[in-house]
C-alpha cells in the first residue's frame, strides 16, 4: 500500500511545479523546444500521478479525488493552450476544466469547510486571469 502522505506530497509537488512553467512562458521569450519539453515532462508526471491516485483511491475521500483530478486537468489544459494558442478546442477544454476546478473548490470551501478549497479558488481565478490576459 502506498502511504497517503506520499500521494499528498506528490500532489503538492505537481501543484507547485506548474507555476514556474507558467511564469517561464509569460515572463521570458521562450524557446518552443524548451516549452514543449517542459509541458511534456509535466504531463507525463501528472498522468503518472492520476494513474496512482485512481489505483489507490480507497484511501482518499471522493471530494479530494475530484479536487485533485480537476486541478491537474485544468493545469494540463492550460499548458496545452499555451503550446497551441490558436486552437479553439484546447481553449474550450481549458474553460470547461477551469470552471469545474472553480466549482469543486467552492464546494470544498463553503459546503465542507475545508480550507484547501480557498487555494483552488485563488488558483482557478488566476488561471482565468491568465486566460483572458494572454
Amino acid at each position: 500500500m502506498i502511504n497517503t502522505k506520499l500521494i499528498d506530497n506528490y500532489f503538492k509537488f505537481l501543484f507547485l511545479s506548474f507555476w514556474p512553467i507558467i511564469w517561464y512562458e509569460l515572463v521570458f521569450v521562450s524557446d518552443p523546444f524548451i516549452k514543449s519539453t517542459l509541458v511534456t515532462l509535466y504531463c507525463v508526471i501528472t498522468l503518472t500521478y492520476i494513474l496512482i491516485i485512481m489505483f489507490f483511491n480507497k484511501n482518499i475521500k471522493s471530494l479530494t479525488l475530484y479536487y485533485r483530478i480537476s486541478t491537474l486537468t485544468a493545469f494540463i489544459s492550460t499548458l496545452f493552450s499555451l503550446i497551441y494558442p490558436t486552437n479553439l478546442l484546447f481553449l474550450s477544454f481549458k474553460v470547461i476544466f477551469i470552471f469545474m476546478y472553480l466549482y469543486i473548490s467552492y464546494t470544498k470551501l463553503f459546503k465542507y469547510k475545508i480550507e484547501e478549497g480557498l487555494v483552488g479558488i485563488l488558483a482557478s481565478l488566476l488561471l482565468l486571469v491568465i486566460m483572458f490576459r494572454y
